[in-house]
Order: structure tokens, then sequence, then C-alpha cells
């Protein structure tokens, strides 16, 4: 299923190098509301997320925002930095409190030297990305309430923490033109695709707070494929 959850780049660095690459590149923490960089910045830097959430959008259309991705731990951020003319296709604003972990491309080499296995992991990382943006290619088209429930089951899979309970609380809040942003549709298809969420018992909670139904979600999401 395209909407599970891969690990993030930390997640395959051993203890020993997540703590050396800490020390090459120290950490940072940003509080939030601010803004990491906007759509059109020169990028410097790989920011390696190491906990929190971001939201990454950018313009279309007549000034309208999309948000393209929400990163959190282990997610990685400016990954053309390399290049020299590299600029920033999204703006990134912190969700939450937010510690990162900057790259310069001095620092890269000093990694690549002392931690040889963090560039092959990296490199790792950025292919199963342009999977997961051919995945959302796909669904592109597909009807309003089934993006809208993908996008639940993906948040739910990435952010929450699981427990006894068969609903998973989404730790960050999220406006209906958020909604509409990440799955393409209009703020007022969001209000009544949500409705009918609610309704199957799958999405509950409003005013930007929502709960997950992950498990009956997910059955509902492979069967609404198996009919398309």
């Amino acid at each position: 299923m395209p909407y599970l959850h891969q690990p993030g780049f930390l997640e395959r660095l051993s203890e020993h190098e997540r703590q050396r690459l800490g020390q090459i590149c120290p950490p940072r923490v940003i509080q939030p509301g601010e803004l990491l960089h906007r759509e059109g910045d020169t990028c410097q830097s790989l920011l390696i997320l190491i906990e929190g959430q971001v939201k990454l959008s950018r313009v279309a259309g007549v000034g309208q925002e999309r948000i393209v991705y929400v990163a959190g731990n282990g997610d990685l951020l400016g990954i053309n930095f390399l290049d020299q003319d590299a600029i920033h296709s999204t703006t990134a604003v912190c969700l939450s409190r937010v510690m990162v972990c900057p790259v310069e491309k001095s620092q890269m080499e000093r990694v690549s030297r002392e931690l040889p296995n963090v560039p092959l992991r990296l490199a790792q990382v950025l292919a199963e990305r342009v999977g997961q943006l051919e995945a959302q290619l796909e669904v592109s088209s597909a009807p309003a309430a089934f993006r809208l429930g993908r996008t639940f089951a993906w948040l739910a899979q990435r952010f929450s923490m699981p427990d006894f309970s068969p609903w998973r609380d989404l730790p960050m809040e999220l406006k209906q033109e958020d909604l509409a942003a990440m799955c393409g549709i209009t703020r007022v298809t969001v209000t009544h695709t949500l409705g009918e969420l609610r309704n199957l018992g799958l999405v509950k909670g409003t005013r930007g707070r929502y709960q997950v139904n992950l498990k009956a979600l997910e059955a509902w999401l492979e069967g609404f494929a198996d009919g398309v």
C-alpha cells in the first residue's frame, strides 16, 4: 500500500553514526510557526529533521497554497543542496517544535570520509522518495473521498503513536484549508467529504484536531481502490 510509512533516514543509521553526525553538524531548535525557508530561496544546506513536523508548500495558480508534504522525524529537506544553483522549491513552516541537523556542503565532505554509510543511506531514502512521488501522481485524479482518506491514513501512519485504542490522534493542527491543499481539492469539498468519513466511523474531530480509525480506514481504502 503506497500510504504505508517508510523508515526515515535516521532510523537507518547506527547509534554511533547518529551521535557522530550530531557532533559534526550540531542540531538546532526552531519553534512552531517559524520559517525554515521560502520557495525560491537559495538552498545552502541539507536539513535532517530529528523531531517535529514541517509543512512544505508552494504557490499554485493565482496565489493559492498547495501543501505538497508534511515532513517528520528522519525526513530530509534541501536534498539538492550540493547543486551550485540549487533553490528551494517549497516554503517550509514548522507545525510544532522542531529540531533539525543542518549539513553544509563542507560538512558533507567530512561526513562522507568519516561515516561512509551515511551517503549510501541518503541515496536509499531519496530513491524511495521518488517512488512516493510517483504514487502521489497515481491518485491525483482519484475521487475526493479517496484522496482525503489516503491523506488521513498517511498522517496517522507517519505521526501518530499506536496504543490499544483503534483511534490514532494526529499530533498537529490541520485546518480544512490545509487538508484541501494537501489533497488538491476545495475547502468546500473537504467539509463535505469529512462528513462522509465521519459517518463511516473512519475519522472524528474538528477545529483542526483529528482522530483516525486507522485499521478501518486502511480497509476502506483497499476496498475503494479495488472498486475503482
